[in-house]
C-alpha cells in the first residue's frame, strides 16, 4: 500500500505550495481584508493569545464567512490554515479538488460507511501533521459540527479534541459575533455590519493526558475532558455576548 504522504492528490498539503495556489490564496486573504475593514467592519479582541506555533482554531459557526474571519483574526492567509473535507465529495472529482484549493486547503477525512473507512483516520492524521509541521501552519475545525443558530451552542463533537490530543497541537477558542447578521443561513449575499472576533486564551492537550503513554479508555477519558473544557470556555463567552 503507498503511503499517504507519497499520493500526488494531497501533495499540496505537504511542504511548499505550487505559485497558483500561494498566489490565489493570499489575493483571496486581501479580498477578504477588505470587506473585512469596510463593508463588514472587523474587531479583535484577544491577538495576544494566538500561540507562538501550530494551533487548531475552533469557534461557534453561524456563518459562511466565520473560516475568512478566523484567518481575518489571526492576520494569516489560508496559505496557513487547511480544513477537514468529505474525501468522496471533494476529492473524487478533480474540478471540486482544484476549485476549491485554490482558496483553501483541504484535508480528507472519510465518512464511515457500514463502519469503515476507506481513508482510514490515521492517513487524515499524518497529512494534518505534515501540514502543520511546515511552517507553523494551523487547522480550523467548527466543534458543533454543523451551522448553528445564534446565541445557541450546539453539543460539541469530540473530534477537535481528538486531533488536538492525537497531533500533540493546542486549540484555540474563539467566539465570533456578528456574522449571523452579515451572512445569515439560507441568505445569498452578505449585509454590511459590525463583528467581533474574541480569541480566548489556547488549550493544551498535555493539560488532559500529563505526558505519558495512556490506555485506550484513558485516551477516551482525556478526548472527551478536552472537549466538556473546550464546549463550557466557547458557551461561556457566547452567553456573555448573546445573553
Amino acid at each position: 500500500m503507498v503511503d499517504v504522504l507519497q499520493n500526488p492528490k494531497y501533495s499540496y498539503l505537504l511542504g511548499k505550495q505550487p505559485f497558483y495556489y500561494k498566489a490565489l490564496k493570499i489575493l483571496f486573504y486581501y479580498y477578504c481584508k477588505t470587506v473585512f475593514s469596510f463593508y463588514t467592519p472587523l474587531k479583535v479582541t484577544g491577538r495576544q493569545n494566538l500561540p507562538d506555533s501550530s494551533f487548531i482554531f475552533c469557534s461557534n459557526h453561524n456563518s459562511h464567512m466565520d473560516v475568512a474571519l478566523l484567518s481575518a483574526a489571526a492576520k494569516k492567509s489560508f496559505n496557513f490554515f487547511g480544513m477537514l473535507a468529505a474525501r468522496d465529495y471533494w476529492f473524487d472529482s478533480w474540478m471540486r479538488r482544484v476549485a476549491i484549493n485554490s482558496v483553501m486547503n483541504l484535508i480528507p477525512v472519510d465518512r464511515k460507511v457500514g463502519g469503515v473507512r476507506k481513508l482510514p483516520i490515521e492517513d487524515t492524521l499524518k497529512l494534518c501533521r505534515a501540514f502543520m509541521d511546515y511552517n507553523k501552519r494551523n487547522l480550523v475545525l467548527f466543534p458543533e459540527g454543523t451551522r448553528g443558530e445564534p446565541g445557541t451552542i450546539l453539543p460539541f463533537k469530540k473530534g477537535a479534541a481528538s486531533f488536538s490530543i492525537n497531533l500533540n497541537k493546542p486549540i484555540l477558542p474563539a467566539v465570533i459575533h456578528g456574522s449571523h447578521k452579515s451572512w445569515a443561513k439560507n441568505k445569498f449575499f452578505m449585509r454590511p455590519t459590525k463583528i467581533h472576533v474574541y480569541i480566548l486564551k489556547p488549550i493544551y492537550p498535555n493539560e488532559f493526558i500529563k505526558n505519558r503513554p495512556l490506555s485506550e479508555k484513558e485516551h477516551e477519558a482525556a478526548i472527551e475532558k478536552m472537549t466538556n473544557t473546550l464546549e463550557k470556555t466557547i458557551k461561556e463567552k457566547a452567553n456573555e455576548l448573546y445573553g
